[in-house]
């Protein structure tokens, strides 16, 4: 019996008939570039351009802001395959926010496909932290992101 026919013979039945669809595909952006990551356990990872950034004042103000909260990563230079790229290290490590710093860091990240949403993290774009270290408006624009992001663990 064709397929099609059976089906609408068990409809025709009131038999409940279950099709199988295709798998939805979850994936986000399909960003390769891998990071390397400073241990730690918290909800929010910052991304920076190298692993120097995260010594700026700027950087350190940011940091106790978030209090225990925050793990610094940036691009691997090597590319090396054991270190995750952001969608699995947001599955990894069930960060629920991811504050890139630079609008061109973002884009070389997810490959010109910034989401707003990866997985189950929210994602915030900042101006980069050289411009926030200089510019007032930029460090209010970024506070005022973060602070409408969601709770924060205040030390």
């Amino acid at each position: 019996m064709i397929e099609s026919q059976r089906r609408a013979y068990l409809e025709a039945l009131d038999i409940v008939v279950w099709l199988r669809k295709p798998a939805i595909d979850d994936t986000a952006p399909a960003n390769t570039q891998r990071l390397t990551m400073e241990p730690g356990s918290g909800s929010t990872l910052l991304l920076c351009r190298d692993g120097g950034e995260k010594m700026s004042p700027v950087a350190a103000d940011i940091y106790r802001y978030l209090g225990d909260d925050a793990v610094w990563g940036w691009p691997d230079p090597d590319q090396h395959p054991s270190n995750p790229s952001v969608t699995e290290a947001v599955d990894q490590r069930l960060f629920t926010r991811v504050v890139v710093f630079g609008a061109k860091l973002a884009e070389r990240l997810f490959e010109n496909a910034v989401p707003s949403i990866l997985r189950s993290a929210q994602v915030i774009v900042s101006d980069d932290l050289d411009e926030l270290s200089l510019a007032g408006p930029s460090r209010k624009s970024l506070w005022r992101k973060l602070n409408e992001s969601g709770p924060i663990a205040h030390p």
